[in-house]
């Protein structure tokens, strides 16, 4: 009870945060057309009414899209039966909206990852408002090559299975996993191998795990893939010898396959 607790917490912060950066942005680019728009009017009066126009338009769609952006994260995590369409306005919005957020935040002191935390959660929230019923065949499992314990000498990037199951890291209980549930499972070092494997196996759904900044690029570049996205743990700091809750794995492949 207190996990899933915890874990409906950490969603409605994920809710709040993105919707007060957008508010903010939303704040400033009217701040920033009004003060435009007062500029310009003491200019040539043709000129200044042609600006004015230009700038009111473009302000005017990036107000409304902001807007459209903020209501459908709304109706996403409100639960009804037509969170479907909202979950892809939401999620096609934040994609575009999400480097002018990350700007905003970092104006106000806030945290890069702690945001790409939030536009993960609400991509995962997006992905789990639909009720997908996939072969296991059409499931990627992504993992980063730092998941891999440091000091091994396996080559485990070609093929995960040449894993010797020493269990010094996470990798043989991701083998074992992969192979009971049936579903591919492939270990990445980078954003572009990633993209190459995608293209490669043409999964239908991906379960990711990688730190936030990669989640963010791997969940923007798959945008017509759902991902579930799985933040890994680094109890020696990033890129090395990294771990994942290999149970969030198996449940998220398990809800893809409808076998919550």
């Amino acid at each position: 009870m207190k996990k899933g607790m915890n874990r409906n917490n950490g969603r409605a912060e994920d809710k709040r945060l993105m919707l007060g950066l957008l508010i903010l942005l939303l704040v400033t680019v009217l701040a920033a057309a009004g003060i435009f728009i007062s500029m310009l009017v003491k200019q040539n009066p043709i000129f200044a009414a042609i600006s004015v126009l230009i700038l009111s338009v473009f302000a005017t769609a990036v107000v409304l899209f902001i807007l459209v952006t903020l209501s459908s994260i709304v109706m996403v995590y409100s639960g009804k039966e037509n969170a479907k369409i909202a979950g892809r306005v939401a999620k096609k919005s934040l994609d575009i909206m999400l480097n002018p957020v990350l700007g905003i935040g970092r104006l106000v002191g806030l945290d890069t990852e702690r945001i790409q935390r939030a536009y993960a959660g609400i991509n995962n929230r997006v992905v789990y408002s639909n009720k997908p019923d996939l072969s296991t065949e059409d499931i990627l499992i992504l993992l980063p090559h730092c998941i891999q314990n440091s000091k091994c000498r396996h080559r485990l990037n070609e093929d995960i299975r040449n894993c010797a199951g020493c269990g010094k890291c996470s990798v043989s209980d991701m083998v074992e996993l992969a192979g009971r549930l049936g579903v591919k499972v492939k270990m990445v070092p980078g954003g572009t191998l990633a993209r190459k494997t995608v293209a490669e196996v043409k999964p239908k759904a991906i379960v990711a795990v990688a730190c936030e900044r990669d989640l963010c690029s791997g969940i923007r570049d798959t945008s017509f893939i759902p991902v579930i996205g799985i933040l890994n743990e680094r109890p020696y700091g990033p890129c090395r010898d990294t771990k994942v809750d290999v149970k969030k794995v198996e449940d998220a492949v398990k809800f893809l396959c409808n076998r919550r």
